[in-house]
């Protein structure tokens, strides 16, 4: 297993997936009926990216003990967290966004975003988890003075 904790580990499956995510947003504005065929892609491509998170989350939780890689560590969960949160937001937001446009293909996007959105809340949660526990030593002091 790669020793790099790093977001990059998972960032291109995710970036691949909001392309195919967009460009749905674009063909179902352009009233095109394939639309439908990328958001079975992009969930792929987004599972795959919240597997490889997940990986590099245990590759994280098995260097705990070592002080130096801290602060790579916390970075990582930070990162993660912010990441998650924004794309969970957004999926949410979108499922919510076409639900009055039910005839118009809002079904497909409600059956997507919705699944989608709960999957991100996994890394979302394991970030949170992880910052808590990597507490940097300026956080711990801190947090002791008060």
């Amino acid at each position: 297993m790669n020793n790099k904790i790093s977001i990059f580990n998972y960032c291109l499956p995710l970036g691949v997936s909001e392309v195919f995510f967009l460009s749905s947003f674009y063909l179902s504005i352009l009233d095109v009926s394939l639309f439908a065929l990328a958001l079975p892609f992009s969930a792929l491509f987004l599972l795959i990216s919240v597997y490889l998170f997940l990986r590099t989350n245990k590759a994280a939780k098995a260097l705990l003990n070592q002080e130096e890689r801290r602060r790579e560590i916390h970075a990582f969960y930070h990162q993660s967290f912010g990441i998650f949160a924004i794309i969970f937001a957004a999926l949410l937001f979108a499922s919510l966004a076409y639900i009055p446009l039910m005839e118009n293909g809002g079904h497909f996007y409600l059956l997507y975003c919705l699944p989608m959105a709960l999957c991100c809340l996994i890394p979302v949660v394991a970030s949170y988890k992880g910052m808590k526990q990597n507490k940097l030593e300026i956080d711990r002091n801190a947090t002791t003075k008060i």
